[in-house]
């Protein structure tokens, strides 16, 4: 490596934090949902409209996202991609209409998602040796749950300063996102490299639909896919975990909601480095297999939550379980854009397949909010948290078999690559 150690890591603290607030205005909904209908003059429905825009648009974008990463400058895209984001804020501050509230979002998914998301993955990455993927990978998570924690408790602090009835409230908090952004983008200028190694080829900048089609031949991007996809079905459905422990258990709303703090903030602010850390101390090193274990771990834990949800008991259990849930998962996310460089995937297209396993991987985006929504509106109680569990066990069982499946594709290619290492010495 060319940077010192400390250089090295306070870089990746400016790309992890600035992948992980970069967002946070385009889903200002989920903190100041009220003040935003209250100052901005949006019904509920217009801002779930302004949310799914932004939603779609990064759908769409995820596999050209990586794309830029592989062929443009990372420092110049993530620089850039700060910049605008807080140049956005700044023009949210005039409580813009609703149409243009929708060409905001709009925006707001090219600035973050092709221009920052697998920019900063791929940055990141290239800061460690194949070795520390797992490192760096979960820090990298942990990181971005900082910054994310962080900014949202002093914007909410900024909240409380202003009476409120006072639409500058809002106003203010706008405001500090926007000037966060706009410093971290000054900041990516001076730390981030271009992303190119010195014996790596300048890649040529033209757009090319084959780039995708030959990453989509790849095996290992199919299996690093459904692995992200099986854990991030675990992600989504933990978010009903509080209402779970509300209506079966009768946990009071206060109550759970700091147990939505623990499971959201503090756990991914911890568990992806724990994840990393596990690759670094342990005997077992490899990202693939950390998951696969944690995997194994969270299937056990949801079949635990299933007897408990047929047979209620005490509190203190099924919170057990949740919390080791939680724990599989955040550590699981902290690692299995990992597995993308552990799978031996060039670095000319890493970026690209970063992009499309992105796309993969948070498609239960689309579909677990309103599925288990209707089984909540249809079913009792305790039929609807079965089926959600019941579709947890199905995604870890899919995350186990594709660990496998990577894991034998990994022999592989090394076998192969030792047989030519034979070879030239011949």
């Amino acid at each position: 490596m060319d940077k010192s150690n400390f250089r090295r890591w306070l870089t990746l603290a400016i790309i992890s934090i600035s992948g992980g607030i970069s967002f946070d205005l385009a889903y200002l909904r989920y903190i100041f949902q009220i003040p935003m209908a209250k100052f901005m003059g949006f019904s509920n429905t217009e801002i779930g409209v302004i949310m799914s825009t932004f939603g779609i648009t990064a759908i769409i974008l995820y596999a050209p996202s990586g794309i830029i990463a592989d062929k443009f400058s990372h420092r110049k895209m993530m620089s850039g991609g700060m910049l605008a984001t807080g140049l956005l804020g700044l023009l949210m501050t005039t409580y813009p209409p609703f149409w243009a509230m929708l060409l905001i979002q709009v925006a707001f998914a090219f600035t973050t998602i092709l221009m920052l998301w697998s920019v900063s993955i791929k940055a990141a990455s290239l800061l460690g040796t194949t070795e520390e993927q797992g490192k760096i990978m979960g820090w990298m998570e942990g990181l971005r749950g900082i910054g994310v924690m962080v900014l949202a408790v002093s914007t909410m602090w900024v909240f409380s300063l202003f009476h409120p009835d006072d639409p500058h409230s809002l106003k203010a908090v706008i405001l500090v996102y926007s000037v966060v952004y706009l410093l971290l983008g000054i900041a990516c200028w001076l730390l981030v490299s271009d992303g190119h190694r010195p014996a790596e080829p300048q890649q040529q900048t033209a757009f090319q639909l084959q780039d995708i089609i030959n990453v989509l031949k790849i095996p290992t991007t199919w299996y690093c896919s459904l692995i992200i996809f099986g854990v991030y079905v675990i992600y989504a459905s933990l978010s009903y975990s509080t209402n779970y422990l509300a209506g079966i258990y009768g946990m009071s709303l206060v109550a759970a909601s700091y147990m939505g703090v623990v499971i959201n903030k503090i756990f991914r602010a911890i568990c992806g480095p724990i994840g990393g850390l596990f690759t670094t101390y342990s005997r077992v090193k490899s990202p693939t297999r950390i998951i696969q274990l944690l995997s194994l771990a969270g299937l056990i834990t949801l079949c635990l939550l299933l007897l408990l949800t047929a047979h209620p008991t005490s509190l203190a259990l099924p919170m057990a379980m949740i919390l080791l849930l939680a724990f599989t998962c955040y550590a699981s996310r902290g690692l299995y854009f990992a597995c993308i460089t552990e799978a031996r995937t060039p670095t000319r297209i890493i970026g690209t397949t970063v992009g499309i396993c992105s796309v993969i991987g948070f498609l239960p985006d689309v579909f677990v909010y309103p599925l288990v929504g209707y089984w909540q509106d249809t079913l009792p109680a305790a039929s609807a948290y079965r089926n959600l569990w019941l579709m947890g066990a199905a995604a870890m069982l899919m995350v186990l078999v594709f660990t496998a499946l990577l894991f034998k594709e990994m022999k592989k290619k090394a076998r192969t690559a030792a047989a030519s290492q034979s070879t030239e010495y011949v």
